[in-house]
């Protein structure tokens, strides 16, 4: 489906951010898959930056990137102001850490259905 100027606003808007073609394909295929939503793909957390510039709200991005690198590059804080539930596909020994914030860690090999799980709400607050 494309996504131009007349996108429906009220749909969800999904971002993922992985170096891996396939796997970033994956996601980006399995949110389309679950309903109508809008889906940007972006590889590099500077290209993340700048999208956001001009994405005034997210519900959800999945990200490739380590706990530790997230906070260093502030990139919690821009996806938050935008109102995003922030899921992280790699560094499985943060799990912990992740969760404390009511954030989502969902682990390699992933499935659809793991991707929709995801997006639940979390039971802990951050």
């Amino acid at each position: 489906m494309p996504h131009d100027a007349q996108t429906r606003p009220d749909l969800p808007v999904y971002v993922v951010m992985d170096s891996n073609v396939l796997i970033a394909e994956d996601l980006c295929g399995s949110l389309k898959a679950a309903g109508p939503c809008r889906v940007i793909n972006v590889p590099t957390p500077s290209e993340l930056v700048e999208m956001l510039e001009h994405e005034p709200v997210v519900s959800a991005a999945f990200l490739e990137i380590r706990y530790d690198h997230l906070l260093q590059e502030g990139l919690d804080q821009v996806l938050l102001a935008r109102g995003a539930k922030i899921i992280l596909t790699m560094g499985e020994d943060d799990e912990c850490r992740v969760q404390k914030h009511g954030w989502t860690m969902l682990l390699r090999p992933f499935t659809e259905e793991m991707i929709r799980s995801a997006l639940q709400p979390s039971a802990q607050g951050a």
